[in-house]
């Protein structure tokens, strides 16, 4: 018989973890629908901005901010994000640009190598596990105990969700940006900054993974292998759509529900089993709709 309290707390984990998943997400598919091509470099930009958090919290608390410390390294890590996005497009996704998506597949690979040796530098005696520094509060929710660190986690992951969501859908800069997306020619045709609004595009999924990171750190704590986890968020892009920006939120949180219910219920049988879990869904749905539960189904004429 299933525990009720657990299964609420279980469920509530489920459904911070599956927005940070969606967040994290989301880089993948702003830049797979203005490039059509995925980003490899998105781990290592998220990798990047966890430091630059840990990193800029840290020496603020050395000089007597340790209460904003959080707030304002997280505020330079998007600020870092972003521009990290800009600088890709500049000087990878343009110069590619018309050529076969695997090109820029193995360029971004290459710049995931280069941004990880910057986090590196970044961080230098900090490359190691660690913990940001949070408020020590907690909210009692029935047998739900909610503490600062799902605090940071919705507020970081779900802001930026809605936050890109309503751009991308209610206002004049999404609706050029989804023109861009779907058809550059003619978005260049009616006198759209085709260029401009593509890098932009690219920043803004750089903010977003830089936003997710810290927010997916903020639960799991600061690691080296913290960009392993944005490879499972792959997998809900993929399971969304990766044209998809308002369907992420339905992957991401499937992807949450699946992997925390199957490390709940399958953990005395097969201890680990809920990462695989997530990719073994994510396969089943795209052997039924190849192209995500919301993507755009693309007809060739031959």
């Amino acid at each position: 018989m299933v525990d009720s309290a657990a299964l609420a707390v279980i469920t509530f984990q489920s459904t911070v973890i599956g927005l940070v998943f969606a967040a994290l997400g989301l880089g993948f598919n702003i830049v797979y629908r203005v490039s059509k091509s995925i980003n490899l470099a998105h781990p290592a930009i998220v990798l990047l901005a966890v430091y630059v958090t840990l990193v800029a919290s840290s020496y603020l608390a050395s000089h007597g901010l340790a209460s904003l410390g959080f707030a304002l390294g997280t505020l330079v890590a998007a600020v870092v994000g972003f521009a990290t996005g800009v600088a890709m497009e500049i000087t990878i996704a343009r110069p590619l640009r018309g050529r076969p998506p695997v090109a820029l597949i193995a360029a971004t690979l290459g710049a995931y190598y280069i941004l990880k040796g910057v986090a590196k530098a970044v961080a230098r005696d900090m490359w190691t596990t660690a913990s940001y520094r949070l408020p020590g509060i907690s909210i009692s929710l029935g047998p739900v105990v909610v503490d600062a660190t799902d605090i940071a986690a919705i507020v970081l992951a779900g802001g930026t969700l809605a936050a890109l969501i309503v751009l991308h859908r209610f206002t004049r800069l999404g609706v050029a940006m989804r023109a861009v997306a779907e058809d550059p020619y003619g978005a260049s045709a009616y006198g759209l900054p085709v260029k401009t609004l593509t890098m932009l595009s690219w920043g803004l999924a750089g903010l977003a993974g830089a936003l997710a990171g810290v927010a997916l750190a903020s639960k799991t704590g600061v690691e080296p292998s913290i960009d392993l986890y944005v490879l499972e968020a792959l997998a809900a892009s993929l399971l969304a759509g990766l044209d998809s920006v308002a369907g992420i939120v339905v992957g991401g949180l499937a992807l949450g529900f699946v992997r925390q219910m199957s490390n709940y219920f399958l953990m005395s049988w097969l201890p680990g089993f809920g990462d695989a879990a997530a990719f073994i869904l994510m396969l089943l749905v795209l052997l039924v709709k190849p192209y995500g539960l919301f993507g755009t189904e693309r007809i060739e004429r031959v």
